[in-house]
């Protein structure tokens, strides 16, 4: 699965897909990087408080990256 994430707003829900597409709760993934469910629930519901380290953390447990590049023209277009 790839994803553009253009906001803050757009990142929950990935994050929220790719815990899901692991089959696991926000429990069991927060027991793997040791935060509390309730955590877990909070950097899927309002990612923009949250740190970088955090998130990546997150992702590495996810098996997942994010990648930086130029945008398209088209995404550009959007702004």
């Amino acid at each position: 699965m790839t994803s553009n994430v253009l906001t803050s707003g757009q990142m929950g829900p990935v994050l929220k897909l790719l815990r899901k597409a692991k089959g696991w709760s926000q429990l069991e993934l927060g027991k793997r990087i040791g935060l509390s469910q309730e955590r877990v629930s909070a950097i899927e519901n309002r990612p923009e408080r949250v740190t970088v380290d955090q998130i990546l953390t997150l992702l590495m447990a996810l098996d997942a990256e994010i990648l930086i590049g130029p945008r398209s023209k088209s995404t550009q277009d959007s702004w």
